[in-house]
């Protein structure tokens, strides 16, 4: 799920390829509160799961939020 994270981060909300770390926080990505609802809804449109804002704000890192991505996926 890191890959499709790192992808939509990069492709879809413009952060810097060189910047997406598993170890990177949000902040450390730029990804302010407005790019954490787009983040919920490409995820929403690409994989048709439900992930709430508040839940990718409450993520420590890019490797939380693809864990949390992983856990939402059918069988996940």
């Amino acid at each position: 799920m890191y890959e499709v994270l790192k992808d939509i981060l990069v492709s879809e909300l413009q952060v810097r390829e060189e910047d997406v770390l598993p170890t990177a926080t949000r902040e450390e990505v730029g990804l302010d509160s407005l790019a954490v609802l787009e983040l919920a809804t490409a995820l929403h449109e690409r994989l048709g799961i439900e992930v709430q804002d508040y839940e990718l704000l409450d993520a420590g890192t890019l490797a939380d939020v693809a864990r949390l991505i992983a856990e939402r996926q059918p069988g996940g």
